[in-house]
């Protein structure tokens, strides 16, 4: 495996994991019959900040090649 494919899965673990995590919780939520949407809410920007993380992090690497 080479350097990039490691930081590349690391990388994933960190995006997904927490996502994963907020949508069991909500998913918890639902079963307690508690309000679920703010968990399910924080998921879905979790996953839009790290994307748009990623995607500025991208563009700025190539810029510099």
């Amino acid at each position: 495996m080479t350097k990039e494919t490691a930081v590349a899965r690391a990388l994933l673990v960190l995006v997904f994991a927490p996502a994963g995590g907020l949508f069991g919780k909500a998913a918890a939520e639902v079963a307690a019959g508690r309000p679920w949407w703010p968990w399910l809410l924080a998921a879905l920007v979790w996953l839009m900040v790290s994307g748009l993380a990623s995607m500025a992090v991208s563009h700025r690497l190539d810029e510099h090649r």
